[in-house]
């Protein structure tokens, strides 16, 4: 999480050089450089980047280039606030909530609303929207968030059947953070926080019941060999709300008619990946059907969501309190508060 005291250091670190320059690149009147974390074949890096750069080449006719600095080369997740804020990052892939240390409102993927990620994405959009409110925040800071692609909510993965919190008392579950930890707790499970490489072990010998996992990590861990139940608990238990934020310096130092290609060109990226992330969430759901896996995805009309919403609604209360009416009222609209 983002210090205020972290916002402050300016760690003055030289990029580091991708080597030499593409023919494109070199042929370009001007490159935007996006930096990103993680495996570079994430779908929140290919399926974004790559349209992006499809983009600018073909409206721009070539003037317009990307240099991609894929796995942490100028900033890993955790540094990605600081280092676009103070401008080592002109464009960097961020998870949101990692700025709550500076932008408490960054908190809103945490809180237990219940949207679907169709929902959510009607939250987020918008002149009122949660992307708006977070920008306008993100400017104070010296950031503009330029795009928002949800991962979508996490999963419960186990071997009995965990539909609502009444199925939870008394869970072994992995979290993987003191914030779900909190959450679990409050619905009566006993939550234990256990790294992403030992679930799978961990589930096997019976040290836990159950498992908050990633719907890609459930694929990555193999864990339909060894857990029978998936649910999809809408955003009960948050969402993996990531985005694309620039340095608002350089943002605004961009000539305007390049400026106006850029954004245009980010908003067919954003649009794309948030479709392909849907899409892919839909064929893993189906992959682990065929795997054997019994998977449940929560809608409002089900009787275990109403469950779900019954019983987070204190928690939702304690998260509004830290949370400003302006982030949360897109939110309360389509909750129908």
């Amino acid at each position: 999480m983002l210090t205020r005291r972290m916002f402050n250091r300016i760690a003055a670190v030289a990029p580091l050089s991708l080597g030499l320059p593409s023919s494109a690149r070199a042929q370009a009147r001007l490159t935007i450089p996006i930096a990103t974390w993680g495996s570079p074949t994430h779908i929140n890096i290919v399926e974004f980047v790559g349209p992006l750069e499809a983009f600018l080449k073909q409206k721009s006719q070539g003037q317009l280039a990307v240099q991609h600095f894929p796995a942490g080369q100028l900033a890993n997740d955790a540094d990605m606030a600081v280092a676009v804020s103070t401008g080592k990052v002109k464009l960097g892939w961020s998870t949101l909530a990692l700025w709550s240390g500076i932008i408490p409102d960054a908190r809103v993927a945490d809180a237990p609303t219940g949207l679907t990620m169709q929902q959510f994405a009607a939250a987020t959009d918008g002149a009122d929207g949660i992307k708006a409110v977070l920008d306008k925040q993100m400017q104070a800071k010296g950031a503009k968030l330029l795009a928002v692609t949800d991962l979508g909510p996490v999963v419960i993965v186990s071997n009995k059947k965990v539909l609502t919190p009444a199925d939870l008392k008394g869970v072994r579950i992995r979290v993987f953070s003191e914030g779900t930890a909190s959450l679990f707790r409050e619905l009566g499970a006993a939550p234990l926080q256990i790294p992403f490489g030992d679930v799978y072990t961990s589930l096997q010998k019976g040290t836990i019941d159950a498992a908050l996992i990633g719907l890609q990590g459930v694929q990555s861990q193999r864990m339909y060999e060894i857990a029978k139940f998936l649910v999809i608990p809408a955003s009960f238990v948050g969402t993996g709300l990531q985005g694309y934020v620039g340095n608002l310096a350089w943002w605004n130092g961009l000539a305007e008619a390049d400026r106006k290609i850029v954004g245009e060109g980010i908003g067919v990226a954003e649009a794309h990946c948030r479709s392909k992330i849907i899409d892919d969430r839909q064929k893993l759901a189906a992959d682990y059907r065929g795997r054997g896996m019994t998977v449940t995805s929560l809608e409002a009309s089900m009787p275990e969501y109403k469950a779900w919403a019954a019983a987070t609604a204190p928690v939702l209360a304690k998260a509004e309190q830290t949370l400003s009416k302006e982030i949360m009222a897109p939110v309360r609209r389509l909750l129908g508060r």
